[in-house]
């Protein structure tokens, strides 16, 4: 099953609309100011998630009163941001709805093709508001612990939280760059092959900057790690 999110951050037209021709999803929930991109892309949303104190009225109006779309409409004053709430709605449509037809085209971490895999993909989650942005980095590992592969893309940048480990194929890799960013405390046992500057179980933490900025070399990489999460970065400038 794939699943994505358009949220309200910084989304480049022209890197969307390519990035969606090359992947079919099962659901897209729309987050209250993402509606706008939804909207300009002419996306079928089957789900649309907010406060709806960013998006303009007359984009909502065409979407909030339609009956083949689930609208879970909340207050401004509320516990968790736009973004959170529509992740807890995806992993619950996982939760349900385990199985489906799915591409996996945009899927950094190359596993076997499974019709039990879990992908979400999230659009408009960095931007200029780094407090959500740290925010929606965090959710990541939620994300993680349900099982699914969960992803933040913009035009630079593919994020997805890692634990033991993944494979990488330079074939389709995106962007130049592959850092790893420690999640926990301890980053233990690091061993990259495959990559310009290899590593053979080496350990970093929290607020260091050991594995950043890497570059796959060899026509597949391997990342392992033994103990702790960390935030795998491609990146391209």
């Amino acid at each position: 099953m794939k699943v994505l999110i358009i949220t309200g951050g910084n989304i480049d037209d022209d890197f969307a609309f390519s990035f969606l021709k090359k992947n079919k999803y099962d659901e897209v929930i729309a987050v209250d100011g993402g509606l706008a991109f939804a909207d300009r892309a002419g996306m079928d949303i089957t789900h649309l998630v907010g406060d709806f104190d960013t998006i303009d009225s007359e984009i909502l109006e065409k979407y909030i009163h339609r009956e083949d779309i689930c609208v879970h409409q909340f207050i401004p004053e509320k516990d968790y941001t736009d973004t959170d709430i529509a992740v807890k709605l995806a992993l619950k449509l996982f939760a349900e709805n385990p199985h489906g037809e799915i591409s996996v085209s945009g899927c950094p971490c190359k596993a076997p093709e499974s019709a039990d895999e879990k992908i979400l993909h999230i659009l408009g989650g960095t931007g200029s508001r780094l407090d959500h942005v740290l925010a929606n980095l965090q959710m990541l590992k939620n994300i993680m612990e349900a099982g699914v592969q969960g992803i933040l893309i913009d035009k630079n940048n593919q994020i997805q939280m890692i634990q033991r480990g993944c494979e990488l194929k330079k074939e389709g890799i995106f962007g130049k760059y592959m850092s790893l960013v420690p999640a926990t405390m301890d980053l233990s046992g690091i061993t990259l092959e495959g990559f310009k500057y290899p590593l053979n179980r080496a350990n970093t933490h929290f607020g260091e900057s050991l594995c950043v900025s890497n570059e796959l070399i060899a026509e597949e990489g391997r990342i392992t790690i033994e103990e702790g999460l960390a935030w795998m970065i491609l990146s391209r400038d």
